[in-house]
């Protein structure tokens, strides 16, 4: 298990076991979610591409940055 879930898990118990355990008695109309809905769900969806897209640029990049300096300590010509 990673540290970082670890920490989490940790934290989120502590959190819920802080909390007081009283009812609520609140309603909320089934409806009033619809619009957060349909504003937050694209907007997740293209933040979420959005990082897919930088993780490769940044790992395309770092890989030939990677392959510059090892052909240069090798003495040997950089490929495209």
């Amino acid at each position: 298990m990673k540290r970082t879930s670890i920490v989490g898990v940790l934290l989120w118990t502590t959190l819920l076991t802080a909390l007081p355990l009283r009812p609520a008695h609140a309603y909320i109309d089934p409806n009033s979610a619809g619009p957060l809905y349909q504003f937050l769900f694209p907007l997740l969806i293209a933040i979420g591409s959005a990082l897919a897209v930088l993780r490769r640029t940044i790992a395309s990049a770092w890989n030939r940055l990677i392959n510059a300096i090892v052909s240069a300590v090798r003495g040997q010509r950089a490929g495209p």
